[in-house]
């Protein structure tokens, strides 16, 4: 269990340095992140521009806080939404009928089959490149691993011998699933949480990359990324930046995921039988 507690911990100081980081962008950040002209043309880093400038003199760092304010605190309120819609969902369909059950699972299967990035392509094609597009596109689909999830569980635990003796005896499903089947539920959850936040900041930054995410000039990590591209070989910090912080924070929350995932593993090997 210490392998798994470690990379817990390892994962949790990455992405709580760049949650932090992005909170307290306002504080931190030097320079107005669209200002233009507040140091050299694709000047280098240096003691006034920690991560150097862009083809406009706006400062990177700066631009780099703020992004983090937009990719992360977006993906955040987006993953609470999927997470919330996905468990109560999974968890309706496992304590209603059968016909339900069916119908709803069918359902979860199809939309789990489904790629987020090309959902979220064709909501771009549709309404027009935007950040809320793009996390709109991958709402409608990430709730249903949750919901999958949720209801897999929700069912287990409602047919073991100990469920089924306390609804014999006047206990109500809901009553069941709120004391028995919920702290069942939390570290499954969680795994998949972490999973699916780092999937969903890799669709923000891909699509944002590509044009079709958060828009010139707000500040975002793919979006710089971008910007970055034209000039990878004479100014390599454009891309350094800004890739380095979306490969932090995903190998962040992979290590949350892993560690978790062995924890729980170990958790119920160690469980009498």
């Amino acid at each position: 269990m210490k392998g798994g507690r470690g990379l817990v911990v390892t994962g949790v100081v990455l992405v709580a340095a760049m949650v932090l980081a992005a909170v307290a962008a306002p504080l931190l950040a030097r320079y107005d992140p669209a200002a233009q002209g507040v140091g050299p043309v694709l000047a280098g880093p240096s003691a006034e521009h920690w991560f150097g400038t862009d083809r406009f003199g706006r400062d990177v760092a700066s631009r780099l806080l703020h992004g983090g304010r937009t990719t992360l605190l977006a993906t955040a309120a987006a993953l609470v939404v999927v997470v919330a819609v996905g468990v109560v969902v999974g968890a309706v369909v496992a304590a209603a009928g059968a016909i339900v059950d069916r119908l709803a699972r069918r359902l979860f299967d199809l939309l789990v089959a489904f790629p987020v990035m090309v959902v979220a392509l064709a909501l771009v094609g549709l309404w027009g490149p935007s950040l809320r597009t793009a996390l709109t596109g991958a709402l409608l689909v990430l709730w249903a691993p949750f919901a999958r999830l949720s209801r897999a569980l929700v069912r287990a635990a409602l047919a073991e011998p100990l469920a089924v003796t306390a609804r014999a005896l006047g206990a109500g499903r809901w009553r069941l699933v709120r004391h028995e089947v919920w702290p069942r539920l939390r570290g499954p959850v969680l795994v998949l949480a972490a999973v699916e936040s780092a999937q969903l900041i890799g669709v923000v930054a891909g699509l944002s990359f590509l044009g079709l995410g958060a828009q010139p000039p707000s500040p975002e990590w793919g979006a710089m990324l971008q910007e970055g591209r034209a000039a990878l070989w004479s100014a390599p910090h454009l891309v350094f930046a800004p890739g380095l912080a979306v490969l932090t924070t995903v190998a962040g929350l992979t290590c949350i995921a892993e560690g978790l995932r062995d924890v729980l593993d170990r958790a119920g090997q160690a469980m009498p039988s």
